[in-house]
């Protein structure tokens, strides 16, 4: 059992469940409010009375992405409520409220010394960037989960907080963070080892103690110069037909879809628009070529300099699975491979 006594918290969020707003409010400044907000009140509730949150501290999803200041202004608001702890989010699969969550944890346990936690889905991005600095909770991709996964956080801070040891199951919801534990077997090292190479030898099954990560390499292409040069556009940014009659999903791809722009000047807003829950399209549905720039390539076209691919290769990138992924990058690269195509841009948000 946790240590019977009530631990002071401050709870991050962003301007969404922080309750000020949605994608318009992305823009707003760090700031703190006293107590639990929002699902904060269901994390106090869940915790059967082991945490208090003193603060909540919100800042909204562009802001801290765009403005690296922000970062600091959020650590100096949680240092004032002095807390035991600190639990951000869980951001699910959400792209820049995700990096904020754990770019504020890693910081935080540097700078203040105190425990924290996260939660974010399998596929975000920051799970491999951060899970080897903070402890970070396994959850769905939406906050459909949020009764699931914020208890879950809670009881592992509150055993942080009292250095009690985890459970075999609240282990399990961590992701591996490549910690090795020292316990005593049996079987010396020497034993242990010449019975994995016997297993091996013998082609059973056996598991190495020390795994080792395996990296794809990817060699950079020889360098083109070619004039004029044949180049294909690509975009995981969402960018799809007005209506989008082709159904084209906001995330989670499975496939690339092709859009024709042979004798297109440029990308009218009345013909494109943009589909992506990963980040605030408003802007690019103003203007499509903010994200794929086919008015100015245009320019070098008829200068002489490029020929332009008359298909654009687009998908809406965010929580892709890496095999699905993967097949995509291979699909896109077979066709530009038979068009002749030397050159590619890919823009990305």
């Amino acid at each position: 059992m946790a240590e019977d006594r009530t631990f002071k918290i401050v709870h991050y969020v962003n301007q969404f469940y922080g309750g000020i707003g949605g994608e318009e409010f992305a823009t707003t400044s760090p700031e703190s409010q006293d107590g639990p907000v929002g699902s904060g009140k269901m994390l106090e509730g869940s915790s059967g009375g082991s945490i208090k949150i003193a603060g909540t501290v919100i800042c909204g999803d562009n802001k801290f992405v765009e403005d690296p200041s922000s970062l600091d202004e959020i650590v100096k608001l949680i240092k004032s409520y002095e807390p035991e702890g600190l639990l951000a989010g869980p951001a699910f699969l959400a792209g820049r409220y995700g990096e904020a969550c754990t770019e504020i944890c890693k910081k935080v346990s540097a700078e203040l010394g105190i425990p924290v936690i996260t939660g974010l889905a399998p596929e975000h991005p920051s799970v491999d960037r951060f899970k080897k600095d903070i402890p970070i909770v396994k959850t769905g991709t939406n906050g459909a989960d949020m009764k699931n996964a914020l208890p879950v956080m809670g009881r592992i801070l509150v055993k942080a907080m009292s250095s009690e040891e985890l459970t075999p199951e609240e282990k399990g919801a961590l992701y591996k963070r490549g910690l090795k534990e020292n316990y005593l077997t049996e079987q010396t090292a020497a034993e242990r080892a010449l019975d994995m190479i016997m297993k091996k030898y013998r082609g059973e099954a056996f598991t190495t103690e020390v795994p080792i990560p395996v990296y794809e390499t990817v060699k950079p292409a020889p360098a083109n110069t070619d004039e004029p040069l044949s180049v294909a556009l690509i975009t995981d940014g969402g960018l799809m037909r007005k209506g989008n009659p082709d159904k084209m999903p906001a995330g989670r791809p499975d496939r690339f879809f092709e859009i024709d722009i042979e004798g297109k000047d440029g990308l009218s807003p009345e013909d494109f628009e943009a589909n992506h829950f990963g980040y605030d399209t408003r802007f690019v549905t103003e203007d499509p070529n903010r994200l794929v720039p086919l008015d100015v390539l245009r320019l070098f076209e008829r200068e002489g300099k490029v020929t332009i691919h008359p298909v654009i290769y687009t998908t809406a990138g965010v929580g892709a699975v890496m095999e699905n992924a993967a097949n995509m990058g291979k699909g896109i690269a077979e066709e530009l491979k038979k068009s002749g195509i030397r050159a590619a841009i890919l823009t990305s948000t």
